[in-house]
């Protein structure tokens, strides 16, 4: 059924006079007519009863208006919603991020910030590690995800824009030895027992780690494994072992816990955001944006803060 007839037909049920009709529709009464009479007949059904003084509408016809405008309300929304989405303002977006990541300062502002500008969009989450998103992302299940550099070179089919640098920090009881050093080297681990992430996990730094030892012909003495950021950095405060983690994990407060910098080359992490490559959405392109410009401003504050 032609969607202009439609419009016609309600045009006419709202002036109930041709000439009136047309000249809201910027047409002459002919096609007007003719355009009735043609959904009429495809209907099979009188719309409206004409005389020479009247146009009135007929019980058929007074039923298929309820339902003529329904047909374009939905039509004009299915067109503004299109219009939403192409113009990033709609839609659903999935989000990936690691335990770590979602630590970090400025996690939440993101995505705060991000709902409250684009309040159409659903905004799904979904905590996987950094490998996990990679698979994620080549499996459609995910649109954009926070990874920290992976072990593997980059993938030519996913797009990489770096958000920040995150030293790589060890993590001990205040009362341990190290800690009376301002930095410490990789070297200094060689027989500390490491508390620190499986292998499995997939996390970013992991194998970052292992190049860290393996450069200077070392094996870490990994004690205790868990996959919980939080749980590695209570397991340090305790005194069983210490860890390397971001220093971005910082923010979480155990007491009788301490941090010192790594003085070795490579001794830091890079947070990326990752997509598909080829195919970017004004969705994706916009919560990129939106990351940068949160993460600029972020950081922005933070150096004028410390400088107070």
């Amino acid at each position: 059924m032609d969607i202009r007839k439609l419009r016609y037909f309600l045009i006419l049920c709202e002036e109930l006079h041709f000439r009136r009709a047309a000249e809201r529709l910027n047409i002459t009464q002919a096609p007007l007519s003719l355009s009735i009479q043609g959904l009429e007949r495809e209907l099979g059904a009188q719309l409206f009863h004409r005389t020479q003084r009247r146009v009135s509408l007929t019980p058929v016809g007074a039923a298929f208006r309820i339902h003529a405008a329904s047909i374009l309300e939905q039509l004009n929304r299915a067109v503004e919603d299109v219009h939403d989405m192409v113009a990033g303002e709609a839609g659903h977006l999935r989000v990936g991020f690691t335990a770590a990541s979602s630590l970090l300062f400025f996690f939440p502002k993101i995505v705060q910030t991000f709902q409250a500008r684009f309040p159409q969009v659903r905004l799904t989450l979904h905590e996987l590690s950094s490998q996990g998103q990679l698979g994620a992302l080549a499996d459609r299940e995910i649109d954009v995800g926070f990874i920290r550099t992976p072990a593997s070179p980059l993938r030519s089919e996913l797009n990489f824009t770096h958000l920040v640098d995150d030293p790589l920090l060890v993590v001990m009881h205040e009362e341990h030895p190290l800690n009376k050093e301002e930095t410490i080297t990789i070297a200094a681990l060689k027989d500390a027992p490491l508390i620190f992430y499986p292998k499995k996990l997939g996390v970013g730094i992991y194998d970052q780690v292992m190049r860290l030892f393996s450069s200077q012909g070392l094996t870490p003495n990994i004690i205790l494994e868990t996959q919980e950021s939080a749980a590695i950095i209570s397991l340090a405060a305790s005194g069983l072992g210490v860890s390397i983690v971001p220093s971005e994990l910082q923010c979480i407060k155990v007491p009788h816990v301490c941090f010192r910098p790594i003085a070795d080359e490579g001794a830091i992490t890079h947070l990326l955001l990752a997509s598909r490559a080829g195919e970017e959405s004004t969705l994706v392109a916009n919560f990129r944006r939106l990351a940068q410009s949160t993460i600029a401003t972020s950081s922005r504050k933070t150096v004028a803060e410390r400088r107070l």
